[in-house]
């Protein structure tokens, strides 16, 4: 029994002549759209297209879910704001604290003197 799901069609010669055609037409366009960009007058367009494509590259960048992305830096700000936050809040803390115990520290050296001069 044949396999009727695996039939060839053979293409005619004219076909074959035409396809040719076509993709040595293709060939000429691509040479001349390699040759027009490497002409000099092309260059401020190249250029400009160069720019065009990084800024779409970075906008892209920006909007994806990357960690460059606008989200995931947004989220990073917000962890080192908490984070500094919580140091503001110790090194209040720390100087509160440091303050009064340097005052009594003061206080008690200076008892210590006073007792040292009135026994002087």
């Amino acid at each position: 029994m044949k396999n009727e799901t695996n039939t060839r069609n053979r293409r005619t010669p004219e076909q074959i002549v035409a396809d040719l055609e076509a993709e040595i037409q293709a060939a000429k366009v691509r040479a001349a759209k390699a040759q027009a960009v490497e002409a000099p007058e092309a260059a401020p367009i190249r250029a400009e297209l160069d720019q065009l494509r990084k800024d779409i590259r970075d906008a892209k960048r920006g909007l994806g879910k990357g960690p460059q992305s606008f989200d995931a830096r947004r989220a990073k700000h917000v962890a080192w704001i908490e984070k500094i936050n919580q140091e503001q809040e110790q090194a209040e803390a720390v100087l509160e604290l440091s303050e009064t115990k340097k005052q009594d520290l003061e206080n008690q050296l200076a008892e210590i003197v006073s007792a040292m001069v009135s026994n002087a």
